[in-house]
């Protein structure tokens, strides 16, 4: 019998009271086998996976409610040396969960928000067809669960030939432009955007932008904006727009890097990062003022990357 938009809404409103708001069963657990996994999380393609290769990492998430009212079944990250698993369970009883596989070799680009209590991750990577993206909602109480396996994810993405260092390294230029930087975003730098064994070979830093709005209000025109490119990445560190606690962090291996595309937006401009693995392709768009596309786009240049700057009049 087909599922009509009111029994799911029925189904959806039964299960948010089912969310627990109190104590530690709101928050992720750590599993030490796929047998732990709730039952809803369970099903012969999650075991057919697991058999593959060690899982190294599993991270649990309950049922939770997201922006007051957005409704996320419970769902798992399952971290393989080299790949990650993400379970989504059903919302209807007896069926098998939501499963999706990337590899860290296929990687595009990785995308964290880290917005007070909430966290959202998503990772795009080449699939068998067509770009695979993964999507998961968490309760930021996580983070520090997650880091460390995302971080062995990005590591997958690097061509094997890439040097590695044990400690970090700044390019003078580089050094030069992070003791200018705002204490947050130096901080931010040296915590999330320097990966292990990565050198720091430039960086360009936007302060956010700002016009009046009625008589004591300001309205947020572009966010504080850290850009930077390391040995193997692409990193870009930024604000939300209208919240400043918080972090958005973007992580884009550099062998997925096509090119450019520089739309004027007037007194700004809208870049355009166009992404490929194989034959796939994504895009991660960027906005920037005058003064930071320009010193982006000679930094870009230099490094060897593609940059198209498209007139006016093409911009749809």
């Amino acid at each position: 019998m087909a599922v009509t938009l009111t029994d799911q809404e029925k189904r959806l409103a039964e299960l948010k009271k089912e969310v627990p708001t109190r104590g530690f069963n709101r928050h992720p657990i750590i599993l030490k086998d796929i047998r732990d996994l709730a039952p809803e999380l369970q099903s012969p393609a999650v075991t057919g996976l697991a058999a593959r290769e060690p899982i190294n990492n599993i991270i649990a998430f309950p049922p939770q409610i997201h922006r007051g009212w957005h409704y996320i079944p419970r769902q798992a990250l399952l971290f393989t040396p080299t790949e990650v698993i993400h379970l989504l369970a059903s919302i209807w009883p007896n069926q098998e969960p939501e499963v999706t596989l990337l590899k860290g070799s296929d990687l595009i680009y990785m995308n964290v928000t880290l917005i007070l209590l909430y966290g959202y991750l998503e990772v795009v990577a080449q699939g068998s067809g067509s770009p695979i993206r993964l999507n998961v909602e968490f309760n930021t109480v996580a983070w520090y669960q997650l880091s460390p396996p995302l971080r062995k994810l990005l590591e997958a993405s690097k061509p094997a030939s890439s040097p590695w260092t044990n400690a970090a390294s700044y390019s003078p230029s580089a050094r030069q432009a992070f003791e200018k930087l705002p204490l947050k975003f130096s901080n931010g730098l040296q915590i999330y955007g320097l990966l292990p064994g990565e050198g720091l070979e430039d960086l360009v830093f936007q302060a956010g932008t700002w016009k009046p709005r009625l008589i004591f209000l300001r309205k947020a025109l572009t966010a504080n904006t850290l850009l930077m490119i390391t040995t193997n990445y692409v990193v870009v560190i930024k604000e939300e727009l209208e919240i400043s606690h918080g972090w958005i962090l973007t992580y884009i291996p550099r062998n997925s890097i096509g090119s450019i595309q520089n739309q004027s937006l007037g007194l700004w401009n809208e870049l355009t990062v166009h992404l490929k693995r194989g034959d796939q392709t994504a895009e991660y768009k960027l906005l920037l003022d005058g003064t930071a596309t320009e010193d982006w786009r000679g930094k870009w240049m230099q490094h060897g990357f593609q940059w198209e700057d498209l007139p006016m009049a093409a911009r749809s």
